[in-house]
C-alpha cells in the first residue's frame, strides 16, 4: 500500500470531503439548524443518548440456489455530553457496539466489538476557529479470533488475535479546529502523542500491534489530522463520517489512518437502516492479505443493518 505512504493522500481526502460541505445549504435546512442552535443555547449541557438493537436473519429450506442459514445480532449505544459557556466548550462522545453472528451450524462468532470515547475542550477564537485539546480512546470488549487458524499451543482453540485492552489506543493532541460550516470540522494538531496498549500476555509476548515483544505499551509523538462530517443528504438520510490520521515524527511518510463512514436512513422515530464502512491502515500491524501473503494492508469492514433505536435528549 505504497500510496498510503504519501501525505498527499490525506490532503486529497480532506479536499474531496470539503466539496459537498461547501455546497449551498437550502433555506429550510438553514432555518432548522438555527432553530436547534437557539434551543441548545438556553442550557449549558446538551445531553444525547441513542440505544439500539440490530437483527439480520436468513433462513433457508429446500432452497435450490444453495446457501446457509444465518443470523446476526448487534447492539449499540451512542451518547454525547456537550458543554458550552461563552468562549469555552467541552464535547464528549461515547460509541459502543457489540455484535454476534451465526452461520449455518457454526457457533456464534463476533461480528462487531468497539469502545470509542472522544473528548474535546476548546476556546473559541472566532466564528470558525477555536483552539482545542483533544483525547481519543479506543478498545474492545472481548477476545477476537482468526477462525481460519488454530492456536499452536492448543489445536482445539482458534488463534486469538485481540482482547480487551489488546489493543487499546489512547491519543492526546493540542491544535486548532476549523469549522467553516456546522456540518464540517477539521482539527490540525501538530503536538500530539499516541499510546498503544497490549495488556494480554499472549499477545504482548509476540509483539502484536507494533508494541515491542514482551512490552505492554508503546508511545509515539507526532501530528494529527481529524475531520468530521455530519450532513443530511436528503430528508431522513444522513451521512456521518470521521477521519483520523496520525503521523509519527520519526517516520513522516507513514501514516496511521482510520476512516469511519455511516449512511443512516431513518424509517421512523424507532427504526433506521444503516450502512457502515470502516477503513484502517497501520504499517506496523501485519494481516493476512487476500493473496495469502502477510504484511501491512488496508483493512475494511462493511455492515448493513436494520436497527430498532430509542433516542433521548434534554433539549
Amino acid at each position: 500500500m505504497s500510496i498510503l505512504r504519501l501525505p498527499m493522500l490525506l490532503i486529497t481526502t480532506i479536499i474531496l470531503w470539503s466539496v459537498p460541505t461547501m455546497a449551498q445549504i437550502d433555506s429550510r435546512t438553514a432555518a432548522d439548524s438555527l432553530g436547534k442552535a437557539l434551543a441548545a443555547d438556553s442550557i449549558p449541557w446538551k445531553l444525547r443518548m441513542s440505544t439500539g438493537l440490530g437483527l439480520t436473519s436468513v433462513q433457508l429450506n429446500n432452497w435450490a440456489g444453495g446457501g446457509q442459514d444465518a443470523v446476526t445480532f448487534t447492539g449499540l449505544f451512542i451518547g454525547s455530553a456537550d458543554y458550552a459557556d461563552g468562549r469555552f466548550s467541552w464535547d464528549n462522545d461515547l460509541d459502543i457496539g457489540y455484535g454476534l453472528t451465526k452461520l449455518g451450524s457454526e457457533s456464534f462468532r463476533k461480528a462487531d466489538d468497539r469502545i470509542i470515547f472522544g473528548s474535546k475542550a476548546s476556546i473559541k477564537q472566532n466564528d470558525i476557529l477555536r483552539y482545542t485539546a483533544y483525547v481519543d480512546f479506543r478498545t474492545q470488549f472481548a477476545n477476537g479470533y482468526a477462525y481460519d487458524k488454530r492456536d499452536p499451543n492448543d489445536s482445539t482453540q482458534f488463534l486469538k488475535i485481540s482482547n480487551l485492552f489488546a489493543p487499546a489506543y489512547l491519543t492526546g493532541a493540542l491544535g486548532a479546529e476549523w469549522t467553516p460550516l456546522p456540518q464540517f470540522r477539521l482539527l490540525v494538531a501538530p503536538i500530539s502523542a499516541r499510546a498503544i496498549f497490549v495488556l494480554d500476555d499472549d499477545l504482548n509476548r509476540i509483539g502484536a500491534f507494533g508494541v515491542d515483544s514482551g512490552k505492554t505499551t508503546k508511545v509515539d509523538v507526532g501530528a494529527i489530522l481529524n475531520a468530521t462530517l455530519d450532513w443530511e443528504l436528503v430528508t431522513n438520510v444522513r451521512w456521518k463520517s470521521r477521519l483520523n490520521a496520525f503521523m509519527r515524527y520519526e517516520a513522516v511518510d507513514l501514516w496511521v489512518v482510520t476512516v469511519e463512514n455511516a449512511i443512516v436512513m431513518k424509517v421512523n422515530d424507532f427504526i433506521n437502516v444503516s450502512l457502515l464502512t470502516d477503513l484502517f491502515y497501520d504499517d506496523r500491524v501485519p494481516v493476512v492479505r487476500d493473496d495469502g501473503t502477510t504484511g501491512p494492508a488496508l483493512q475494511m469492514r462493511n455492515v448493513l443493518s436494520v436497527n430498532f433505536v430509542y433516542n433521548l435528549q434534554n433539549f
